[in-house]
């Protein structure tokens, strides 16, 4: 692997064998994938894994035509693309292949020991696949938010439309290839293409939407599921903040870890650190921190250094710098070069001095643009942040105490104290926003649960219970004869006993299992003794 920076320019990109999916066949794609998952394709667990299996086959052959594709997308480098798009992949493949049969299983519930009514009867909760979903990716890390979702979509049992972004052409045009060499084309097919192609996707109906990206597509998305009364996971951003207090235990590690979620992917990452909150007594001291943590990683010309990133097109190379040159911030030297629009290269900045409405401040960065916002007091930081919208991730540097406060009294989809975005890295928690910043979660096990359907099924045996108490549920209700029926039937499917438990004695009673069961057995042997049939026999019967 070359260490040697080469540049890409925009042209570069039009040397890439991306062809877009005819607008006309994208319904019948679609068809195809609906009669295969009513064929029960996917039914089987079996067939989920074998699938799966294949696409880890796949990853593995395909590694470096994937790594190189990224690589002039983006100009990350090979060995950043595999630790944070490659590898987390190739391990939640190899997650669902250890724990699909257990997560897949169903889940026996006791009901009874909570309700006695449901004596005798078996509840299971089991996980059902959703049917036909949408995942459309994004360019920012184009391996790992088109393939992660769709691994968990496969392995809920669910056939797949998959759409990678354009905006990252030699990456959609290999993973293109990876899923049609590999992947049975009966469970995922790809659509390639931009805003026309995407528009007639949705007009499609999908079980389920999934989409990565900003949040004014994914209001498009968002009514599209509307229309179709389907589910939809909206991944989306927003102005993620990194707090640092005046109690922080080190400053050292601080600087390089907010550094760190900054420059990564050049600042395109959407639980990088977009502004940073800093009080007043610590800044003078974090600043140089953060410039030297810059330097050690990318140099002091970081478009030399071959494991800095670029920016993605030249529009959003011009969204950043128009941004920048109207910040009224006083920018910090952080390094010995300049940007470059003929490189998409945006140097690390540093801004200080930025107030509320400055321009770096209106939107989500999605840059290598770091604003300092001083502060005097932490309630001034959580105000700062509560009167934006809830972000992604948020980020606190503090003693625990001070960190804690901050937590509880924000919102945002994640929050790390003491670091940035290392959070990313687990696949035992789900990921996802809140608010303006996204609906849903994934990764691991709550992939399962995003792209499946919990159905509640309760079986019941016929002969229990007997006719005369089974009518308890049902009417008439009036009459002396039939009072006895909603009561019974509130305290054997709904018991409370207030009374009794306002007691210590009744507290003390809670411990012991089944003991709201043992509550009703008085008033359900009472009833199985004395209630009457609804429907009798006619008098002349024999």
């Amino acid at each position: 692997m070359s260490k040697e920076h080469t540049t890409v320019t925009d042209s570069a990109l039009d040397d890439c064998d991306l062809v877009y999916t005819p607008v006309k066949s994208i319904g019948g794609i679609v068809d195809e994938l609906r009669t295969s998952f009513d064929g029960g394709t996917l039914r089987e667990v079996s067939e989920r894994k074998r699938h799966l299996r294949a696409l880890l086959k796949g990853l593995r052959a395909e590694e470096k035509r994937l790594l190189a594709a990224v690589r002039n997308d983006l100009n990350k480098s090979e060995d950043e693309t595999y630790m944070y798009e490659l590898s987390p992949v190739l391990f939640e493949i190899g997650l669902f292949l250890d724990k699909l049969d257990k997560w897949a299983r169903p889940e026996g519930v006791n009901i009874a020991g909570e309700q006695p009514a449901f004596m005798l009867s078996k509840a299971q909760v089991r996980r059902e696949p959703l049917g036909t979903v949408l995942v459309i990716g994004a360019w920012n890390y184009p391996i790992r938010l088109a393939l992660l979702p769709l691994v968990g979509a496969i392995a809920a049992g669910n056939t797949v439309v998959l759409k990678p972004s354009e905006g990252a052409p030699h990456t959609a045009a290999a993973v293109e290839r990876l899923l049609t060499e590999y992947v049975d084309a009966r469970v995922v097919r790809v659509v390639q293409g931009a805003v026309e192609e995407a528009t007639e996707l949705l007009q499609h109906r999908f079980d389920h939407f999934f989409y990565t990206g900003n949040g004014a597509v994914g209001r498009v998305v968002a009514r599209a599921a509307a229309e179709h009364l389907a589910g939809v996971t909206l991944e989306l951003g927003g102005k993620s903040p990194a707090i640092v207090h005046a109690d922080v235990a080190d400053l050292e590690p601080t600087a390089f870890r907010i550094m760190w979620a900054k420059l990564t992917n050049a600042g395109q990452t959407c639980v990088g650190v977009d502004y940073l909150l800093v009080h007043r007594s610590v800044k003078d001291r974090l600043i140089p921190l953060l410039v030297d943590a810059s330097r050690g990683m990318f140099g002091a010309a970081p478009q030399k250094s071959a494991d800095y990133g670029r920016i993605i097109n030249a529009r959003h190379w011009t969204r950043l710098d128009d941004m920048l040159r109207a910040s009224e911030g006083t920018p910090v030297a952080v390094v010995d070069d300049a940007a470059d629009k003929t490189d998409r290269y945006i140097p690390p900045t540093i801004v200080d001095g930025v107030r509320g409405d400055d321009s770096l401040m209106r939107a989500e960065i999605f840059g290598p643009i770091l604003p300092i916002v001083t502060y005097d007091t932490l309630d001034e930081a959580i105000a700062f942040v509560n009167e934006r919208d809830h972000p992604l991730a948020l980020y606190v540097f503090a003693s625990a105490a001070s960190a804690e406060r901050v937590i509880s009294r924000t919102r945002s989809g994640s929050a790390s104290v003491n670091d940035t975005m290392f959070f990313m890295g687990s696949h035992a928690t789900p990921f996802g926003g809140v608010g303006p910043s996204g609906v849903g979660s994934y990764t691991g096990k709550a992939s399962l649960d995003t792209f499946s359907h919990r159905r509640h099924v309760l079986k019941r045996p016929m002969w229990f219970p007997s006719p005369g108490l089974d009518s308890m549920r049902g009417a008439p209700f009036s009459g002396r004869e039939n009072s006895w029926k909603a009561r019974l039937c509130c305290a054997l499917s709904y018991p409370t006993a207030r009374p009794l438990r306002q007691t210590l004695l009744a507290k003390l009673a809670t411990f012991i299992p089944f003991w709201r069961l043992l509550l009703a057995t008085p008033s359900f042997l009472w009833a199985l003794f004395t209630a009457q049939p609804t429907i009798r026999r006619p008098a002349d019967s024999k």
